[in-house]
């Protein structure tokens, strides 16, 4: 584009402004209506200004809050107690987990013992479903095992229920428990534990054919050492 044409078109530009200025100084009710629409416009960047302001300040106090807090750690000095006490707890928690040589046992081993409690507690009319799970957040040898139960107790018999598993050995948690007592007594509960999979004194692994080959070969051997050393005598 010329420098003529660039010129032209501000020229038409500030005539179209020059225009629209007299029409306003002229027209109080279109001078009116702009003013209104630069206040809303003002209005609501400041609205936009407050907000972002608000958000900024919670922000910082809590990031304030997060470094007075490690400011508040890093001058404790009762670590090494504190590590002792959670590597204590955490060794009587594994001890008290059910141990089991396969997923089958572990579930029956749970299943005999909630089918033994509701017999010693007097609750006969009992189902128990027993699921075992693998969360990815647990080693390899531990499996989730959930108990769901369901029996129509009365008041004193959910109490020892939940004595019982209160005063259980191993660890075990009531994840939920639903009671109704209309139109008739129900309990719905579920129970959670964990069981360690290959428990000490688990029988050994089997041999392999080229192992129980090689056995053998040493056993025949001994076998003819054996009736050397006889004919010999």
């Amino acid at each position: 584009m010329s420098l003529f044409g660039t010129l032209t078109e501000r020229s038409g530009a500030i005539a179209m402004v020059r225009g629209w200025w007299s029409e306003l100084r002229t027209n109080r009710r279109a001078m009116a209506g702009l003013l209104l629409v630069i206040a809303l416009v003002a209005g609501d960047g400041v609205f936009l200004l407050r907000d972002a302001t608000l958000r900024l300040r919670a922000a910082y106090d809590r990031e304030v809050v997060r470094l007075q807090r490690v400011a508040a750690v890093a001058q404790e000095r009762d670590w090494p107690q504190r590590a002792a006490a959670s590597a204590a707890l955490r060794a009587e928690l594994e001890d008290r987990l059910w141990t089991a040589d396969s997923d089958g046992i572990a579930r029956a081993d749970v299943q005999d013992w909630v089918t033994g409690i509701a017999r010693d507690i007097g609750l006969p009319t009992l189902e128990v479903r027993i699921e075992l799970a693998t969360p990815k957040s647990l080693p390899p040898e531990l499996r989730q095992i959930t108990a769901t139960i369901t029996a129509q107790p009365t008041e004193q018999v959910l109490i020892a229920l939940l004595e019982r598993i209160e005063r259980a050995p191993h660890l075990i948690v009531v994840d939920r428990l639903n009671v109704k007592q209309e139109p008739g007594p129900y309990l719905e509960m579920v129970l959670i534990s964990y069981v360690r999979i290959g428990a000490p004194g688990a029988a050994p692994a089997p041999l392999s054919p080229a192992s129980r080959g090689g056995s053998a070969k040493r056993s025949d051997a001994a076998v003819d050492k054996t009736a050397e050393r006889s004919g010999s005598r």
